[in-house]
């Protein structure tokens, strides 16, 4: 009996050192470890193994675990000498820059110096003109930088007119015009006369005038009932006809007068160096003869001013015949208008600058603080 006790008592001695040598082996070791790290068993190795200390490679992280006899197997940590390796670069969202250096860890951003904004997305730039929307006055077009913050990020001015005078400070955008003082009327066209009829439209532009629908006197003074003769930009115009005999190219005595008027106010205006004395029909008969009778006819005006005294080299004649109505020629009021002499100005003296007034020696203002002129010295006695 006894001996049958101490036999079973040497079986469980065994079976308990068979079952110590099974669960102290590594094997259960790593399944520990891959199950806790998530690791692929195969990619759990045994590194070292000192008794009840072990060391495993787990997914190229060494832990080092400990045998315990209650519990079995258990996680110790980390190693301390771990594989010469790369350290593992942490960047969640991709852009390159890693999480402890990312100040936007969550957001695909640039490089910055700025640590506060190192891996942060950009501003947002709705137009895409470089200029951030929070500084850009105009953040939904394109522009550039300006220093006045109201115009930074907005488009450079147009100048609509192209006078040069962009749109924004230009008072007449739509037409062509020059600098002025004065913003209502800056890159408006001029009116150096200042009779409200811009100089592009005013025959008369250096002498206020009025309008009138003849537009070869619109903006010149208005003329008395003894002037008949007026000189404008472009022409040298008269408000009567010279009259001619029927056909032909003489002259009527009533428009002598007239004649006289013109001559004199030639000689008035030397600054005019060159008439083209113009003849023009209406289209009663044929071209050809229409032309040679106002060529005859501007001839015959022009030897007329030179008799009168006016330089010949001034002058030279030209007829049109029907080539240039003024009116239509068909009704008999248009026909009339039509047959005239005109006086084009071809050739002209630029205008000369006014040179500054400079005062007489007697209008020179004195310094009061000067002292007053010494008195002449009273004159020697004439010698015998």
């Amino acid at each position: 009996m006894i001996r049958g006790v101490a036999r079973l008592g040497q079986l469980g001695l065994l079976m308990s050192s068979l079952l110590a040598v099974g669960c102290h082996g590594p094997v259960r070791a790593q399944t520990y470890a891959a199950y806790r790290s998530g690791c692929d068993a195969e990619d759990v190795k045994v590194v070292e193994q000192d008794g009840h200390d072990l060391t495993l490679d787990v997914c190229g992280v060494y832990e080092d675990w400990e045998w315990n006899v209650l519990d079995g197997w258990i996680y110790a940590g980390p190693s301390a000498n771990q594989p010469n390796r790369a350290p593992i670069v942490v960047d969640t969202d991709g852009d390159g820059i890693p999480d402890p250096k990312d100040a936007c860890p969550q957001e695909k951003g640039l490089a910055n110096a700025d640590p506060a904004l190192n891996g942060c997305p950009p501003p947002p730039d709705t137009d895409g003109d470089g200029i951030a929307d929070k500084l850009d006055a105009c953040p939904t077009e394109k522009g550039v930088t300006n220093e006045d913050p109201k115009k930074n990020g907005c488009p450079l001015p147009t100048d609509a007119d192209g006078d040069g005078i962009t749109d924004d400070v230009d008072a007449c955008p739509q037409v062509v015009g020059e600098q002025n003082e004065d913003p209502a009327k800056n890159g408006c066209p001029p009116d150096r006369d200042g009779d409200t009829i811009l100089d592009a439209d005013d025959a008369c532009p250096d002498e206020a005038g009025v309008a009138n629908e003849d537009k070869r006197l619109n903006g010149c003074p208005k003329q008395d009932q003894t002037h008949h003769v007026i000189v404008t930009r472009t022409e040298i115009v008269i408000t009567q006809k010279i009259q001619f005999a029927i056909g032909k190219s003489n002259i009527k005595s009533v428009s002598f007068p007239l004649l006289d008027e013109i001559a004199q106010v030639m000689k008035d205006h030397p600054e005019v160096l060159k008439i083209e004395v113009q003849g023009h029909t209406d289209n009663t008969g044929s071209d050809g003869l229409n032309r040679r009778l106002s060529e005859a006819r501007a001839n015959a005006v022009m030897a007329a001013l030179v008799q009168r005294g006016v330089e010949k080299e001034r002058l030279t004649a030209k007829g049109y015949g029907p080539d240039k109505p003024l009116a239509s020629n068909d009704t008999d009021e248009g026909k009339a208008t039509n047959r005239r002499v005109q006086f084009e100005i071809l050739e002209k003296k630029p205008p000369v600058a006014a040179p500054p007034k400079r005062l007489k020696p007697a209008e020179t203002p004195a310094d009061p603080a000067a002292p007053a002129p010494a008195a002449p010295a009273p004159a020697e006695p004439a010698k015998p």
